[in-house]
């Protein structure tokens, strides 16, 4: 249906042909845009989205992108996010987003002021120790009743290796592509930091984020002997010992600032 002048003359055809063209092009537009606000639509035959389009998805579902993770595998996590927030604030729904974020090989633990413990080891299968009394950060009187604070941990195995220490030669202070004391860069220490911070129990307080570097640190079976795990001095980062000043904390590992 149309005009005369459209529908008569010999080149009517392709004239229309190029207005519906257009049309056409717009409406293709148009579908491509809903379905890329989907992390994958198999019976449409469309996969997965433009990794931009999983960026803004990942964005609004607050489900942060692996430092290594295809995009296949961070579309299917999107797809269960509604599953995987039912669980935030429980210790494993933390440890397992954050075990998505690091990819293959690191472990993780998180402990509390009452030394109850939740590890998830590199494999994935996680395990629980509680009440082993045996974490006492700053032997504050009250350290049992501030029940909101509790330590992550993350066991590296190679991910993050020890970096420079302050001062280290050619090195300068406010070096925006570097942190002391590992290889991590600040942009995956705000991340890590971030994914703490939105799936911790809501109302408790992560004093810090630990790196261990020695996988047979920081056991839960041990008790608190003043080397492994705090002894108590752990609240400031050096103590006097002999009339002089020497670290409190574990040389071996690493301590963030929590959220």
């Amino acid at each position: 249906m149309g005009p005369a002048w459209l529908t008569t003359e010999g080149d009517s055809g392709l004239v229309g042909y190029s207005l519906d063209a257009v049309k056409d092009a717009f409406m293709e537009r148009l579908r491509q845009g809903l379905l890329a606000r989907l992390p994958q639509n198999e019976p449409t035959g469309q996969t997965t989205p433009a990794d931009d389009a999983l960026a803004a998805m990942g964005r609004d579902r607050r489900i942060v992108r692996g430092l290594n993770e295809v995009a296949p595998t961070y579309a299917a996590r999107l797809l269960r996010w509604l599953d995987d927030w039912q669980t935030a604030g429980n210790p494993f729904a933390l440890l397992k987003q954050l075990a998505a974020y690091c990819g293959d090989g690191p472990a993780f633990r998180t402990v509390d002021a009452r030394g109850n413990w939740y590890s998830l080891a590199a494999d994935g299968t996680p395990s629980v120790l509680v009440n082993q009394a045996n974490w006492d950060w700053d032997s504050d009187p009250s350290a049992l009743a501030k029940w909101s604070r509790f330590w992550v941990i993350i066991y590296p195995n190679g991910l993050w290796l020890p970096g420079p220490t302050y001062g280290a030669s050619g090195i300068a202070w406010g070096d925006t592509d570097r942190t002391w004391g590992s290889t991590a860069t600040p942009e995956e220490v705000a991340s890590v930091r971030g994914i703490v911070s939105d799936w911790k129990p809501a109302g408790t307080r992560c004093v810090n984020i630990v790196l261990a570097f020695d996988n047979t640190s920081f056991d839960p079976a041990t008790t608190r002997d003043g080397t492994g795990l705090p002894d108590g001095t752990w609240g400031r980062w050096s103590k006097v010992s002999g009339g002089a000043y020497v670290p409190s904390r574990l040389s071996s590992a690493r301590y963030w600032d929590g959220v």
